[in-house]
C-alpha cells in the first residue's frame, strides 16, 4: 500500500516539473523588447460592444463615461449594456446616460446557458441574431467594472485587418484597483500571464486564451456556432477551446488595455476563484479526449498538447504542494532505510522513482522561486506604468497562491455542478492603480 501511494505521488510530482518547466520554457519568449508588429489600417471593422451587468448601480455610470471616450468613428459602433435581472437601478442608471441597455428581466427569450453567458445570449437574440453577422465585424465583451484605453477599437481592427481577420483577439487585462494584499495579488498574476503566458504563445504562433472580459470575437463565427450557449461556468475558456478545435486563432493584442477590478479580500476571491475552477475542471475534463484524438488525427501537433497542459495545468501552488508532499515522502524513505525499518524497503518501481524525482524536486525549488518572485517583480516593472513594492508584491503573488490550493480542491471536487453562478461584487468607480 505504501509503494503505491508514493509511485502515485512520484507520477504526480514528475507530472508538475513537466507542467512547470513547461511555463519556464514560456517565460523565456516574455522577455524581449516589445515593438508593435502589425501596420496601422483605417477603422473598417464594425463593432458591436456587450457590457454584462447584474445589479452594478455603483460602477455603471462611471464606465458609461469611460466609454464615451473610446475614439472610434460612431457610425462603426453600437454599445449594449446587458442589465441582467437587476434588481437595483443599474437601468435607470443607463437611461440617465443615455446609454442602450437589454433587460433580461423582460423575459422575451428562453434563458440559454449558464450565468454571465446567458445574459449575453439573450441580448444577441434581442439584437436579431442572424441578422448580427451582417450588421457587425466583431463583438466586444466587457464587464460592468471595466474601463478602457480609448484607443482599444483602433487597436483591434488593425490587428484583426493585418493578421487576416482571427476569430477572437484578447487584450492586455489590467487592474482598476491594486491595494490591498489581495487585489495587488490578483492584479500581478494577471501581470503574468499577460507578458510570460499569452504573450509568449503569440510570439510561438500558438493560440492564445481568452480572458473572460476585454475580449472581441467574430461575429460571423459566434453566431454560426450558435453564440453563447456554454454549459460550464467559464464561458471564455470554453470558448477558447471550441475555437481552437475548430480550426480557428486566438489572437493576442499587448497594445491596449482593460481595467477589471479585482476582489479585495480574501472571502469574495475565494468566491470567485472557485467557481473559476470549478468551470475550468469542467472543461478540462470533457474537452480531453477529443483535444488527445484530435492530437493523433493530426499527426501528432504540439498544439494540441499546448492546449491540454493548459486545461490541466493546475496552479502553481498545487505544484507546490505535491512538491513538497514528494520530498516529505523521500526524506521519510532514505531515513527509514538509513534506520532499517522494514516498512522503508519499497518495491524496484518505488525505489526508482526515488531516486528519480529527488533530482527533479530540488530543480523545482528553484522553479519555484523563479515563478513566485522573479517573474512577479520584472512583469510589475515592464508594464505597469505605477510600481508596486516587491515586498507587497511577493506577500500578494504568495497569498493568492496558496488559496488557490483550497479553490481547486473544492473545484475539482464540485465539477459536475455548473448551474450556481456566484456575481462578483463591483465598488471602485474609477482606474485607480497603486
Amino acid at each position: 500500500m505504501l509503494e503505491v501511494l508514493f509511485v502515485l505521488v512520484g507520477i504526480m510530482s514528475v507530472y508538475c516539473f513537466v507542467i512547470e518547466t513547461y511555463s519556464v520554457f514560456l517565460s523565456i519568449f516574455g522577455y524581449k523588447k516589445l515593438e508593435k508588429y502589425y501596420t496601422e489600417f483605417d477603422p473598417e471593422a464594425k463593432f458591436l460592444i456587450l457590457v454584462a451587468a447584474h445589479n452594478e448601480e455603483d460602477v455603471i455610470e462611471s464606465t458609461l463615461e469611460n466609454l464615451e471616450k473610446i475614439d472610434y468613428p460612431k457610425e462603426l459602433f453600437d454599445l449594449y449594456v446587458v442589465n441582467d435581472n437587476s434588481t437595483d437601478s443599474t437601468g435607470e442608471l443607463c437611461d440617465k446616460r443615455g446609454a442602450m441597455h437589454i433587460d433580461t428581466i423582460e423575459k422575451k427569450f428562453q434563458r440559454e446557458g449558464v450565468g454571465k453567458s446567458a445574459g449575453l445570449q439573450y441580448a444577441l437574440r434581442a439584437l436579431g441574431f442572424e441578422k448580427l453577422k451582417d450588421k457587425y465585424d466583431m463583438l466586444l465583451i466587457l464587464d460592468a467594472d471595466n474601463h478602457v484605453d480609448s484607443n482599444i477599437l483602433k487597436e483591434i481592427n488593425s490587428q484583426w485587418l493585418y493578421e487576416g481577420k482571427p476569430e477572437a483577439i484578447q487584450t492586455y487585462l489590467d487592474s482598476k484597483n491594486a491595494q490591498s494584499i489581495i487585489s495587488v495579488g490578483y492584479a500581478i498574476s494577471y501581470n503574468i500571464m499577460n507578458r510570460f503566458f499569452q504573450l509568449s504563445k503569440k510570439r510561438l504562433g500558438l493560440n492564445n486564451a481568452i480572458g473572460g472580459t476585454g475580449f472581441a470575437v467574430r461575429m460571423d463565427w459566434l453566431i454560426n456556432t450558435g453564440g453563447f450557449c456554454y454549459k460550464s461556468l467559464v464561458e471564455d475558456l470554453e470558448m477558447s477551446i471550441e475555437i481552437f478545435k475548430s480550426g480557428g486563432r486566438v489572437s493576442w493584442n499587448h497594445f491596449t488595455r482593460i481595467y477589471d477590478e479585482k476582489p479585495d479580500t480574501l472571502k469574495v476571491s475565494i468566491k470567485q476563484r472557485i467557481r473559476w475552477c470549478q468551470g475550468h475542471w469542467y472543461v478540462a475534463f470533457n474537452n480531453f479526449g477529443s483535444l488527445l484524438k484530435g492530437f493523433v488525427k493530426s499527426k501528432f501537433d504540439f498544439r494540441y498538447i499546448d492546449q491540454l497542459i493548459y486545461l490541466f495545468g493546475m496552479g502553481k501552488a498545487v505544484q507546490i504542494s505535491i512538491l513538497l508532499i514528494a520530498v516529505v515522502f523521500s526524506l521519510v524513505l532514505e531515513i527509514g532505510l538509513v534506520l532499517g525499518y522494514p516498512w522503508a524497503a519499497l518495491g524496484s518501481l518505488g525505489m526508482f522513482i526515488l531516486k528519480c524525482i529527488m533530482p527533479t524536486n530540488i530543480l523545482r525549488f528553484i522553479l519555484s522561486f523563479y515563478s513566485y518572485i522573479g517573474l512577479p517583480v520584472y512583469a510589475n516593472y515592464i508594464d505597469v506604468s505605477t510600481k508596486i513594492n516587491p515586498i507587497k508584491i511577493v506577500c500578494g503573488v504568495f497569498v493568492v497562491g496558496i488559496t488557490y490550493i483550497y479553490t481547486q480542491i473544492i473545484g475539482l471536487i464540485k465539477w459536475r455542478n455548473q448551474s450556481t453562478w456566484v456575481k462578483t461584487p463591483h465598488k471602485h468607480k474609477k482606474k485607480n492603480i497603486a
